[in-house]
């Protein structure tokens, strides 16, 4: 493999440097929402908070920790905290998670969602999950469905469009979580995570997900000189 030139190494440590200093990668919800906040990881930026909850016993904005993350060539937005639903009798619940994903330099090219959580008893408690992404023109480019028996969707199942076809580099994305109730029971959700898959362009991949944007193009400037 051939080494970058130091100039580009040493440019490397100090937007490293500068990346990290300035940009927020966990933030509480409530904190988001209320200051129009944004995370950024690499190449994407993650803003537009917002939620809707409705008949949930147990959800506190401020207790949730939304966290951006790099790990495996793959993107990934993960809120943590107390999402749930307890009952002694019939009851439902909703809980509406949106947000817009922006990719500086690569393009979206596909979406996977997964969860940690239960809804207990198996024959009377029941969630579900059900995500759509658009594109910035509003048109819908993807949707996923996870429940109780279906914990991620590392595939695309039956009714599931995991692909971005053409990629994009705008989302908007909407999380719809459904708690039930039939008699009595509880279900619970500690975290859920969306992750996203870039198509950029070859090579640049590591540099993108350190920040590393203008590195990224020098070296896409010199591949055509040299091609």
């Amino acid at each position: 493999m051939k080494k970058l030139p130091m100039y580009l190494v040493a440019a490397m440590a100090v937007v490293v440097f500068a990346s990290e200093a300035s940009a927020a990668t966990t933030d509480n919800l409530q904190h988001l929402m209320s200051t129009a906040g944004t995370l950024t990881i690499g190449d994407e930026t993650f803003g537009n908070f917002d939620y809707l909850a409705s008949g949930l016993t147990n959800f506190d904005p401020s207790q949730i920790q939304v966290t951006a993350s790099f790990s495996g060539g793959v993107y990934y937005l993960t809120w943590a905290g107390n999402m749930s639903l307890v009952s002694g009798g019939p009851a439902t619940a909703d809980l509406l998670l949106n947000y817009r994903v922006t990719a500086t330099s690569g393009q979206i090219g596909m979406i996977d969602q997964f969860y940690t959580g239960s809804a207990q008893p198996q024959s009377a408690a029941f969630l579900s999950i059900d995500e759509t992404v658009r594109d910035s023109n509003g048109n819908l480019v993807a949707n996923s469905h996870l429940d109780a028996n279906d914990l991620s969707d590392p595939f695309a199942e039956p009714g599931d469009n995991l692909n971005i076809n053409p990629p994009q580099s705008i989302l908007d994305v909407t999380k719809d979580i459904g708690f039930g109730v039939v008699n009595s029971g509880f279900v619970t959700i500690s975290e859920v995570t969306q992750s996203f898959h870039e198509v950029p362009e070859s090579g640049t991949t590591v540099l993108l997900a350190l920040g590393l944007v203008p590195i990224a193009a020098e070296i896409r400037r010199r591949k055509r000189r040299a091609g």
